[in-house]
């Protein structure tokens, strides 16, 4: 008998917190709201927006209780090296008419097996609009998921199924250390419609999809007028300091995103937003406090041994914040909707060989390298090795403590 997708692993428990981690690296901030309303009487689908490809599954596993499984397209599972990879992460593909007709009898198979993962208690994760978007706007549903929902709450009889609306918030969809918010909303019971769908399928699942638009909507920024979508992001982006100002909130990322849906629904409603407050620009003395601030520190490493040696310690142990790759994927990913993704896992796996890599170079030579400091021989290499974990945590902040001296953008 084979083995289902959502039985142990082992390698893939070793992995999972390695991968969480370096997800939160990747963000400044990452902000869950609502976890406790992941149901805990019941199975439930996590069910969040898309608009990165990888990003939001990633911040899925962050904060998912039981390892999910996951549908994604068909089409990437073609290869049987990619097939093999993308089994082994707990992904399973969902066809779609684009992958022709022949292919869609493939997906009762799938639909099985989603069931299986349910009624063995592992969530089930399925994007709420089938397809991703990099836009703050909410897509249209399919049916696959409700469907999925409708036969296994069948197969549970009175045992609880729900469907968990989960809103996902990027500062920024392309730059490393921006900020993520997880916005988890109250879980939606399937039995109420079981009735109807025993009678009318078609329309419990509408009724279904509509429940869950309704209730995911206001989790996540919907940008619904698309007709002027770029002024109101506009607008979001220059008047977020004056809503926070006004609000008395301080400049968090939470903060950011509740005055982001304010902006917008005042938009939308026909508030007048344009007269608030003008464009924020950094006080005058925080450009000059910063290089104050880095002045000193490089005068001390010229001056101070210890201080010179313990800084380029860490600048060779850790380069990878001066290497600026997601201005590289911006030119070598066509799809932006990849790119933060494509940039995450390149970061991601660079760390990992750069890690092995400077700790065998610095147990081999970091006792001669280092010795004006201190001569620990060997031990240099294991210094090296666990440095790169804490650079990694310590990067966004640093790298948002720069922003804020010098970026005019820092509080938008």
């Amino acid at each position: 008998m084979s083995k289902a997708i959502q039985d142990n692993d082992l390698l893939y428990n070793a992995l999972s917190p390695l991968v969480q981690f370096g997800c939160r690296c990747h963000y400044n901030s990452f902000v869950v709201r609502g976890k406790e309303n992941l149901p805990k009487d019941g199975a439930y689908i996590i069910a969040p927006c898309h608009q990165q490809a990888l990003m939001e599954p990633l911040a899925v596993l962050c904060f998912a209780p039981k390892p999910p499984v996951f549908l994604a397209r068909a089409d990437i599972f073609k290869k049987p090296v990619f097939r093999t990879i993308l089994t082994f992460l707990k992904i399973m593909p969902v066809y779609r008419i684009r992958d022709g007709k022949d292919q869609l009898g493939h997906n009762q198979e799938i639909f099985d097996r989603c069931r299986d993962v349910l009624l063995d208690g592992f969530p089930l994760c399925l994007m709420a609009e089938g397809r991703h978007n990099n836009r703050h706007h909410l897509l249209p549903m399919g049916k696959g998921m409700f469907r999925i929902a409708g036969e296994t709450q069948l197969a549970l009889g009175d045992y609880p199924l729900y469907i968990v609306p989960t809103g996902i918030d990027f500062d920024d969809y392309e730059r490393p250390y921006s900020n993520l918010v997880v916005n988890i909303g109250k879980p939606i019971p399937v039995q109420p419609f079981m009735e109807k769908y025993r009678e009318d399928e078609p329309v419990a699942l509408n009724e279904m999809r509509d429940a869950l638009r309704e209730a995911l909507s206001p989790l996540m920024h919907d940008v619904r007028d698309e007709e002027h979508y770029d002024e109101i992001m506009a607008l979001c982006k220059s008047l977020n300091p004056e809503y926070r100002r006004r609000e008395g909130l301080r400049n968090a990322a939470w903060n950011r995103f509740v005055m982001r849906q304010k902006i917008t629904a005042d938009y939308e409603k026909g508030v007048k937003v344009a007269g608030y407050g003008s464009k924020a620009k950094p006080a005058p003395w925080r450009p000059l406090l910063g290089v104050l601030l880095v002045g000193g520190i490089f005068a001390a490493a010229v001056f101070v041994p210890v201080v010179r040696w313990i800084l380029l310690f860490c600048l060779v142990c850790y380069p990878l914040p001066f290497i600026p790759t997601h201005l590289i994927m911006k030119k070598k990913v066509a799809d932006p909707q990849f790119r933060s993704s494509v940039n995450f896992g390149v970061r991601f796996l660079l760390s990992i060989v750069y890690a092995i890599v400077i700790g065998i170079v610095m147990a081999c030579c970091g006792g001669a390298w280092m010795s004006n400091v201190a001569n620990l021989g060997g031990w240099w290499g294991l210094l090296a090795l666990l440095w790169v974990p804490i650079a990694a945590r310590l990067t966004a902040p640093a790298v948002n403590l720069l922003r804020f001296f010098f970026m005019r953008e820092y509080n938008k």
